[in-house]
């Protein structure tokens, strides 16, 4: 059974592209953008002035701006903790990993795609996407490492949820903001490692976390 790595994307992505623009799309992808233009700015982004501004500017040009792989597009404190430019089995981590996005499903590191702002509760995507990324992931042993919102757009059969939590004075809470950094190196472990048992998840001790055969906890 082949392992799947979920992860959401990042909401910062980088700017332009080298690759030609998608110039049309069609299915759920082009009528979440037909929501867009018909969306309030204000309520859909949640932003202010130039932030909001620049929102609108990049969803009025989805389909005519240029393009680039995903995993380049992405960026953030998951991503450069996965830092792929310099993992040696690239083609591994394209081949086991998909971003649950909200305007173009499932996702492949390799896939080109363009600028965009979409949080996935918005318009009902996660919704709408949820047929589609649940039958992709059919016979598939997914390493779940989502937040709750992109859960909603998933379904499996086989798989395991992954969660980093911290331990302080006796109580458990979510590692929040410091769990995405552990979360990249853990994605950059399992790949290096070539990892598709989560027996082997207790050989993961980094940052003090330690897998209890449920979740990663860290004691602080």
């Amino acid at each position: 059974m082949k392992t799947i790595i979920l992860l959401p994307p990042s909401e910062g992505k980088a700017d332009g592209g080298n690759n030609p623009p998608l110039k049309s799309v069609s299915g759920i992808t082009a009528d979440l953008i037909e929501a867009i233009k018909e969306a309030d700015p204000k309520k859909l982004y949640g932003l202010k002035e130039k932030a909001l501004a620049k929102a609108v500017a990049v969803n009025d040009e989805i389909l005519s701006s240029k393009t680039m792989p995903a995993i380049e597009r992405y960026t953030g404190v998951v991503y450069d903790a996965i830092d792929y430019r310099t993992l040696k089995n690239k083609s591994d981590f394209d081949k086991k990993v998909l971003i649950v996005s909200g305007l173009f499903g499932l996702v492949s590191p390799a896939d080109l795609i363009p600028n965009y702002r979409l949080k996935i509760d918005k318009l009902k995507a996660a919704k709408l996407w949820l047929d589609s990324n649940s039958e992709q992931l059919k016979d598939k042993f997914v390493i779940d490492l989502l937040p709750q919102a992109h859960k909603k757009a998933v379904k499996y059969d086989h798989g395991i949820e992954v969660e980093f939590v911290l331990k302080k004075a006796g109580k458990k809470m979510p590692a929040g903001h410091q769990g995405k950094h552990i979360k990249g190196r853990f994605v950059r472990w399992l790949i290096e490692n070539n990892i598709a048992d989560s027996k082997q998840f207790k050989d993961f001790k980094e940052e003090g976390y330690t897998w209890t055969g449920e979740i990663f906890l860290k004691e602080i």
